[in-house]
């Protein structure tokens, strides 16, 4: 008989917002060199055989999901694909879907033409999210590198429990008690502003719109940042309103909303290096209640929405309870249900996944060039900005389901952040 798999409170809820995206997380690298395809696969094949998560297939039932241990061979996870075109093919792979009853959760393709070589990988974001998916990359590099110099034993990958509430691995007494008892709802907001996409037509399909901020762009941001007392992401924040007030329609006095994730991580005990791969994501609802006359005032309108926040040392862990109750009390289809009734799944939202490290995404022999993570395609109306931070360069991009109409309403929309961006670096 197979091994089963408990699925966990984050694997059902991901597994519940197939409704309104891909379920996939999607990174590509660009190297100059030629990788090791037999190293590679051992690699993978090892970190792959420690996280069984990725080589089972998920079951659902009316009562309780599970997931299920399948056989699976390293074909069935990595492919090797010599072409003319490395780039073009390699996005195109990107998009592609791994059904959930799939036997591995996780393809890695390698593309590799006279140019460069590109590292392609595309997860099942019910089992892990951007800052797990940051460390098996990272992981991934440093065991390729030890395989190589034939240090085996140096091999490994973390492991052990997947539950949500490692996050409470760090409170204790009243903090803990207060915690666990964070039943507030923070998923609904009071306003309903929609991304202007075009209407759904048969021809819609997966599509990644991404824009790059250079590194003399990105140098004069953190100056200007550092001058005003702020964060990086507090200005890419700020230019992302600006942008949303515009594209939007929205009048001057309109307030506006935007969901942006936080790594609760940072809630966990050594970072959550002591558990397995899963996700540990929640979200924080940023208010503005007017656009500003300028950037100026936008960043000070952001700041002044996301301070209390910062200064709540519970951050991101509100609602955690409120799921977990649902999921406990009521067979999986009611408890589906009962939260989809409850729960409002943020219309614009950020996902900052920051630095990406270089050092530790090159892989021994190669030389990197560009890279970059993006969160789920989305469907109509929902919308997505996902930010990674690689070189020195920032990359933004949006995963949707449309058209060539949408396509041209992301690249107006990166054009205005684009715009802003140069009005806050002239401060």
């Amino acid at each position: 008989m197979a091994n089963t798999i408990k699925a966990e409170m984050w694997d059902r809820m991901q597994f519940l917002f197939r409704n309104y995206y891909d379920r996939m997380v999607h990174a590509k690298f660009v190297y100059d060199g030629e990788l090791d395809i037999p190293v590679l696969k051992n690699a993978l094949l090892f970190m792959i055989e420690k996280a069984p998560v990725l080589h089972s297939s998920f079951v659902t039932t009316v009562v309780e999901p599970y997931w299920k241990e399948e056989e699976y061979t390293i074909d069935d996870v990595l492919s090797y694909h010599e072409v003319e075109d490395a780039d073009k093919e390699s996005d195109e792979w990107l998009l592609g879907v791994i059904p959930y009853t799939n036997n591995v959760q996780m393809n890695v393709a390698i593309f590799k033409d006279e140019k460069h070589t590109i590292f392609c990988l595309r997860v099942n974001h019910m089992c892990m999210d951007g800052g797990d998916l940051k460390y098996f990359l990272a992981t991934l590099v440093e065991n390729y590198g030890d395989l190589k110099r034939g240090e085996y034993g140096k091999v490994h990958i973390k492991s052990g429990s997947r539950s949500y509430d490692q996050v409470y691995s760090m409170l204790e007494g009243d903090d803990l008690k207060h915690a666990r008892g964070l039943y507030k709802n923070i998923s609904k907001t009071p306003d309903k502003v929609y991304f202007p996409w075009s209407e759904s037509v048969p021809e819609d399909k997966n599509t990644i719109v991404r824009r790059t901020i250079d590194e003399a762009d990105f140098k004069r941001m953190h100056e200007v940042s550092k001058k005003l007392g702020i964060t990086v992401n507090d200005a890419i924040m700020a230019m992302v309103f600006r942008s949303l007030y515009e594209i939007c329609g929205l009048k001057d006095d309109d307030s506006l909303t935007v969901s942006c994730a936080i790594d609760l991580r940072k809630h966990i005990e050594k970072g959550g290096l002591l558990g397995g791969m899963t996700n540990h994501t929640a979200w924080m609802a940023v208010r503005t209640l007017e656009k500003g006359d300028d950037i100026r005032d936008t960043v000070v309108n952001v700041i002044r929405s996301t301070k209390g926040y910062k200064r709540d040392k519970f951050m991101g862990l509100y609602s955690l309870p409120l799921l977990k109750l649902a999921y406990t009390i009521f067979p999986h289809d009611i408890a589906e249900f009962a939260i989809k009734a409850g729960y409002n799944n943020p219309l614009i939202a950020v996902s900052n996944m920051g630095l990406l490290p270089a050092d530790k995404l090159t892989f021994d022999g190669l030389a990197l060039k560009d890279g970059f993570i993006s969160g789920a395609v989305k469907y109509k109306p929902f919308f997505l900005m996902s930010v990674t931070t690689l070189m020195n360069r920032v990359t933004l991009s949006t995963a949707i389901r449309g058209n060539s109409k949408d396509i041209d309403i992301a690249n107006r929309f990166f054009d205005l952040v684009m715009e802003n961006l140069h009005a806050f670096n002239t401060i």
